[in-house]
């Protein structure tokens, strides 16, 4: 199957007939639901791993899977060399992959998480100032990324040194949620977020969406 252009976050999960499977993919990943006698079984595959999982379902009710936020603020370290004189500002993308995640909706409507699939390139760590935080890494893109199908989420950063050294920022610290979260150039982004440099830490202001838009 190839990977969709582009990803909603929202999809159906429809509970197959007997001996049938319901089949999405999320870029160079594979969700197949199945019935079983008995139950119901998720198999999640990237290609490289294979992880099962035994579900039991209501007579009412459906299941979705949505791509949400990582629950925890990810430390985003990026693969280029990033660096800024004083006074200095830059204008780019990162990305932040998102979690795969398994919802039921109840007869009333109310939705229950089953499963997370949380990404394989965010690893959980504990750091003293902050506490537990996912890291991940990515490139530091100049223009809008290609849609690759991939389940992550576009980041436009605005980042500005205030300081008076020249600043080599390590990693940027960004926190995302489920509701700003939107649709976009056949990707998923959320608002801009501006970073000032100031005294070897990073200050943040999140714009709305509503008035930012992307860079």
């Amino acid at each position: 199957m190839e990977p969709s252009p582009s990803l909603p976050l929202l999809v159906s999960l429809a509970r197959p007939a007997h001996g049938a499977s319901t089949r999405v993919q999320l870029g160079s990943q594979e969700v197949v639901l199945e019935a079983v006698r008995g139950a119901h079984t998720l198999l999640w595959t990237n290609g490289r791993q294979a992880k099962r999982f035994v579900l039991g379902l209501g007579t009412g009710g459906h299941l979705s899977l949505q791509l949400r936020a990582p629950q925890l603020p990810v430390r985003v370290v990026p693969r280029d060399l990033v660096s800024l004189v004083p006074g200095g500002r830059i204008a780019g993308y990162v990305h932040v992959s998102l979690v795969p995640t398994v919802v039921w909706h109840d007869e009333r409507g109310d939705g229950h998480v089953v499963l997370r699939l949380p990404p394989e390139d965010q690893v959980a760590e504990w750091d003293e100032v902050t506490g537990h935080m996912l890291h991940g890494a990515s490139p530091w893109y100049v223009r809008f990324p290609m849609r690759n199908g991939e389940p992550r989420a576009i980041v436009p950063l605005r980042i500005a040194n205030r300081g008076t050294d020249v600043a080599t920022p390590p990693s940027f610290d960004l926190t995302l949620r489920d509701d700003e979260l939107v649709a976009m150039r056949g990707s998923i982004v959320a608002p801009p977020r501006r970073l000032r440099w100031l005294e070897q830490r990073w200050e943040t202001d999140v714009r709305a969406a509503a008035t930012g838009g992307v860079p």
